[in-house]
């Protein structure tokens, strides 16, 4: 790991998106999203982004400015085609429009089909978190895990993020794939060099569980049973309800991936003072419960990200994999931009 500054890397990383053709107003949003994931210690979804997004623009995979069509629109529910235009700004306005109806209706849903890589999900609920609101997203992904008894790669992992708004304790936000961890874990490892993957994080072609990365083919459901069920309803309801792309159609080369945001503004629900003095209340109550023998304490869901971040804005310096950012500073080493430097 090595040590960047944040707004350099911003700045860097937008000026490389606005090399192959991405608006500022759009390589900003991308740039700030990608770091704050690093920034949050999600580096599957942080940096590493950049040279696979470079690469979809280029192919003509991935739109670089946002095109869409509004195929259904009640007030409350909207649908859009995202026309293959950057999954990333496709989920920020997709989750500004659900924003926007929750204000009006009390719940907004925007679902986009035919969307790309939308990075992590957690950025899109909390947008709705930050507005007082409490924000879901779910996406699917093409196919990287086998159904629960079976060894063929034929559902995405699906990920879904949940964030609620505290007033004096730490906001939850869960995000998480339906997949023991997000594909992009072991495919850091195995540019390190990694020749071996943890227990339980992979599955070869026969589906029998293993070790080697030389025979990993694919990672098996979370919880069992019970992820693949997830990542089964994740399938239908950000995919098939809509018409969006799952397993294999929902690969770059095809109708690309689908995502559902939904906001839902607190006082159609309850009045909003209950709310937070309930949740404030009620989060207090849980991590100031009995510990565990040897525990170090009780977090609520995506805590320690949350702590990370807070630090990284405070310090201005971000923590990102070496081989991470050596592949975005080739890219703008290709494109004559300045290399962002390491913080010895």
């Amino acid at each position: 790991m090595v040590n960047i500054n944040v707004q350099e890397a911003k700045d860097k990383i937008t000026k490389i998106f606005m090399n192959v053709g991405v608006n500022k107003d759009e390589a900003t949003i991308i740039a700030q999203m990608l770091v704050e994931a690093d920034q949050r210690g999600v580096h599957s979804h942080g940096i590493l982004c950049t040279a696979r997004y470079v690469k979809l623009i280029r192919e003509g995979k991935m739109r670089p400015n946002m095109n869409i069509n509004v195929l259904k629109d009640n007030g409350v529910v909207a649908v859009w085609d995202g026309n293959h235009s950057s999954g990333q700004i496709l989920g920020y306005r997709s989750m500004e429009e659900a924003i926007k109806k929750a204000k009006e209706h009390g719940i907004g849903f925007v679902c986009v089909k035919g969307a790309n890589h939308f990075g992590a999900l957690a950025y899109y609920a909390q947008m709705a978190q930050r507005a007082g609101m409490i924000g879901t997203a779910l996406g699917t992904g093409d196919s990287t895990m086998a159904p629960w008894g079976g060894c063929e790669k034929v559902i995405g992992n699906n990920p879904i993020s949940v964030a609620a708004p505290a007033r004096n304790e730490v906001s939850p936000v869960l995000d998480m794939a339906m997949t023991v961890v997000a594909n992009g874990k072991v495919s850091n490892m195995k540019r390190q060099g990694a020749t071996e993957i943890p227990e339980g994080w992979g599955l070869d072609r026969e589906g029998v569980p293993t070790t080697s990365m030389k025979d990993y083919y694919t990672i098996p459901p979370m919880a069992g049973y019970k992820g693949w069920g997830m990542a089964v309803m994740v399938d239908i309801l950000a995919g098939v309800l809509f018409g969006g792309g799952t397993g294999d159609r929902a690969k770059d080369s095809a109708d690309g991936p689908s995502i559902m945001m939904i906001a839902m503004d607190i006082s159609a629900f309850n009045d909003e003072e209950k709310y937070f003095s309930d949740v404030d209340a009620r989060i207090n109550e849980l991590k100031s419960s009995k510990k565990a023998k040897y525990s170090n304490g009780i977090l609520m869901p995506g805590e320690i990200e949350a702590n990370k971040f807070a630090a990284s804005e405070k310090s201005g310096i971000v923590e990102v994999l070496l081989e991470n950012l050596d592949m975005v500073n080739d890219i703008a080493k290709e494109m004559a931009i300045e290399p962002i430097e390491i913080i010895k």
